[in-house]
């Protein structure tokens, strides 16, 4: 993929992380061209994110738009923008102006309105029926402190949909799924474990020892309640056209192209994770998770939005422009705790743009 971009993947680089704020529209348009090249070499339509074909009869007037999800969704970290605050007071959900929603909103605000909900740290229970108490920038896993912390409650997130919506769009199920926790116990046995060889991480999680839920355990579990939240969102807002948001590459193909340890290289990737674990969190992990995702979505007869595919090469451990999502750290030294900066949501954007346009939803 890299060689394929070549050029335009450097230049992808200009103000994608820690913007402070709006892009300039000259900066901007070279982001989505940049983008829209990666995208076009998996397959996929990229105009969309300019024109989305809308129903006949909802072009005469405004679209109703809830988005939903985790941080993923939110953003959450500086390298995907600066954070949106609502009348001068941060709700701990931390949603930036460089995450794919809030690119949407302006790039669609004569035609979309949107209602953004998602939260970082957010479960399939947060989005369904349980209050979430958001957590900011607060990490326990990785001892980073959030000033404001703790924040009110806020209410489950699908309060936000009413049978008049038409649109949902949701990317959820990391949380639920324990993706963290799995890059944090991760990162403390590899400490202990040979770089090359060992995967402890996947032995704990894979064995059921000392009754730790294993993998398998997890995914099924996600799989009903990601079903049950479709059939939710479905009854809530019977209208609307529902897309099930996945996630993107987030480990490369091959572990090799990581720097492993305690390292600020490492930080930039995934700390002191083995090349054996970084393999099983690609292949046991992410990819199962957006196969339950994939899965449910079909039962359910809503729209999966794959955003894995174009996300092939652009994976924490490129170099950093060519990179869609953030490892550890991002390039400044910022917490980033491996989740898309802003040309990943600019990706994804540019991908959901195009199965709309395409009548797939």
């Amino acid at each position: 993929m890299d060689e394929v971009m070549g050029g335009p993947c450097v230049a992808a680089g200009i103000a994608l992380h820690g913007s402070s704020g709006v892009e300039p529209k000259g900066v901007l348009a070279m982001r989505v061209s940049c983008v829209r090249i990666a995208i076009a070499s998996c397959t996929l339509v990229a105009a969309a994110l300019v024109a989305p074909a809308l129903p006949a009869s909802a072009r005469a007037e405004t679209v109703r738009w809830v988005a939903m999800g985790d941080a993923y969704t939110a953003g959450g970290i500086a390298a995907a923008g600066a954070e949106v605050v609502d009348g001068g007071l941060r709700d701990g959900c931390d949603r930036t102006a460089g995450s794919y929603p809030e690119v949407l909103r302006r790039m669609w605000a004569d035609r979309y309105e949107l209602v953004n909900v998602s939260c970082v740290g957010a479960t399939i229970a947060n989005v369904v029926s349980e209050r979430q108490w958001p957590i900011g920038r607060e990490s326990p896993f990785f001892g980073i402190a959030d000033p404001d912390f703790p924040f009110p409650s806020v209410p489950a997130q699908m309060r936000a949909l009413t049978p008049d919506t038409d649109l949902v769009t949701v990317g959820i199920g990391g949380n639920t799924l324990g993706f963290m926790e799995f890059v944090y116990a991760c990162v403390v046995m590899g400490q202990w474990s040979d770089p090359e060889t060992a995967s402890p991480c996947a032995e704990h999680f894979t064995s059921g020892w000392d009754g730790v839920p294993t993998i398998t355990d997890r995914l099924a579990v996600l799989a009903e309640q990601y079903g049950d939240m479709l059939m939710a969102i479905r009854a809530a807002a019977p209208q609307a056209t529902v897309l099930a948001v996945g996630y993107p590459a987030i480990f490369p193909a091959d572990p090799a192209d990581c720097t492993v340890g305690q390292t600020p290289g490492g930080l930039l990737h995934f700390g002191t994770v083995t090349r054996p674990d970084l393999a099983w969190l690609r292949t046991a992990v992410v990819e199962p998770l957006n196969g339950v995702i994939a899965e449910q979505a079909a039962v359910h007869g809503v729209t999966f939005v794959d955003l894995y595919p174009a996300g092939i090469g652009h994976d924490a451990c490129r170099p950093d422009g060519c990179d869609w999502v953030e490892g550890i750290r991002d390039e400044t030294g910022e917490w980033a705790l491996v989740r898309p900066n802003s040309a990943g949501h600019l990706a994804a954007a540019i991908t959901i743009g195009a199965v709309l346009d395409a009548g797939q939803g």
